[in-house]
């Protein structure tokens, strides 16, 4: 690659490589997948320089690109992405402080709700729904995905509800589960 291209590619994708790692996190739910997405969109972003340099807003493209090719990835496999478990200590000692072990158990079970909640959506609702919590607001996200802001708006709110939808059932499965077991 010629220095005028790594100069390029520096200036116009080095900057978002830890939105590009976060919105393929949210989306493929374990780290080796979502480095392998960055890395994808990146070999795209460097066969594609002149395009990328000629566009308003970087990052849009970028996240344009990868998320064709997540939606790309998963029609190839046909499987939902797989769900490694985080390491407990390490979320509690992001501050730099010890929580109460009861505490870090009920955020772990929380947030394994969550995330199981999480990959039951289709790949467009979490694809959507990731987008959104990293701040995008709709004709932005109307522009990574090319989906038209009426259709946007209506496939958002069904992502909501189906998020809250399963975060309930898992919750009601849970409390069963928990009064079922408290019985000797």
């Amino acid at each position: 690659m010629p220095d005028s291209a790594k100069t390029q590619f520096s200036a116009l994708v080095m900057p978002h490589l830890q939105v590009l790692f976060r919105v393929a996190y949210r989306l493929v739910r374990n780290t080796f997948d979502a480095q392998d997405l960055v890395q994808d969109t990146c070999v795209a972003a460097c066969q594609c320089l002149p395009e990328l340099a000629a566009t308003d807003s970087p990052l849009r493209w970028l996240l344009r690109v990868q998320h064709n090719r997540f939606i790309d990835g998963v029609r190839r496999k046909r499987s939902s992405p797989v769900l490694v478990g985080g390491d407990v200590e390490e979320a509690a000692s992001l501050n730099g402080e010890l929580l109460d072990p009861q505490l870090l158990l009920q955020q772990s079970q929380d947030e394994q709700l969550l995330k199981q909640a999480f990959l039951r959506l289709d790949e467009m609702q979490r694809t959507l729904l990731g987008l959104r919590i990293e701040g995008y607001d709709l004709p932005e996200i109307e522009a990574i995905t090319g989906v038209d802001r009426k259709v946007l708006s209506k496939r958002l709110h069904r992502a909501r509800q189906s998020l809250a939808r399963h975060l309930l059932e898992q919750a009601q499965v849970t409390q069963s589960g928990r009064r079922i077991g408290s019985n000797p």
